[in-house]
């Protein structure tokens, strides 16, 4: 079973040969143009929907097809993508994948799938490394900058995980700073069900416990006076957990979407979708 994560803001032939063939990248910001239908077809903040989903593979017949259909399903306007697989890095079809993994090995990568109203907003897009993809959309009243991420998992050194944060600051500290900023994905952390002492930056919704990396998670958001959206909201135990182990017996949060604490109040709403 596949899970993804949705937040509804207010402001058979593998693919390397069937289509995406990576594009030589310096892993800087690329500009897209901001003539003609770009300056018209506005995001605005009050019916953005915004999606994370840690696919497990890209490199499989069918995949990019399924994810199509849930996209046009759940409406999304952007849907961040984890775990892809493939190597290189850029766009194909005009925009409507957008992606960054490692140079040979089939292993990482993230991305976005963006639907025509999000192609038309998009400003510019920075293919960081295997970890880390950053994209920004015109929006109305202001610009809205999206991060899709996928954090070292258990078994990574802490000097990882390090190096993730580091490179995921380096990101921020790059956009303007009015951009309306949502990081969304894979974190691999557990922030857990108990705010206490965090209750700035998560709400008493989460799930589960906390666990070393979360912990890690919750003094970055800390930092860069993020929220963590998933724990706003009450929502049922199967709207809030995002993994189950293979033997099912055991499920966790660690899919989450982080916005500005400033801008905490234009998500409306921030749930699991379990996908069979």
């Amino acid at each position: 079973m596949n899970t993804n994560h949705i937040a509804t803001c207010r402001p058979g032939r593998r693919p390397a040969r069937q289509g995406p063939r990576p594009q030589l990248s310096n892993r800087g910001w690329v500009e897209k143009s901001t003539t003609g239908t770009a300056q018209k077809m506005k995001i605005t903040t009050k019916q953005v929907i915004i999606g994370t989903w840690n696919v497990q593979t890209l490199w499989s017949t069918g995949k990019l097809e399924l994810l199509r259909k849930e996209m046009e399903m759940y409406n999304y306007d952007i849907l961040g993508l984890a775990e892809m697989r493939w190597t290189g890095s850029g766009e194909m079809n005009n925009g409507e994948i957008i992606w960054s993994g490692e140079e040979k090995n089939h292993t990482k990568g993230v991305g976005f799938l963006l639907n025509k109203r999000a192609r038309n907003a998009l400003l510019s897009y920075n293919a960081v490394n295997a970890r880390i993809i950053a994209a920004r959309f015109r929006g109305a009243p202001l610009n809205l900058a999206v991060v899709q991420v996928y954090a070292p998992t258990a078994d990574s050194t802490d000097k990882e995980i390090e190096r993730f944060y580091e490179d995921l600051e380096r990101v921020l500290d790059e956009l303007p700073r009015k951009d309306i900023k949502v990081i969304v994905g894979d974190w691999n952390a557990k922030v857990g069900s108990d705010n206490s002492g965090w209750e700035k930056v998560m709400g008493r919704y989460g799930y589960g416990d906390q666990n070393d990396r979360g912990e890690r998670l919750l003094e970055f958001a800390t930092k860069r006076d993020l929220f963590i959206c998933n724990t706003r909201f009450q929502q049922k135990e199967s709207r809030k957990w995002t993994w189950r182990a293979p033997n099912g017996k055991h499920t966790n949060m660690i899919d989450l979407v982080l916005i500005e604490r400033r801008w905490k109040s234009s998500i409306r709403n921030c749930r699991t979708y379990h996908i069979p």
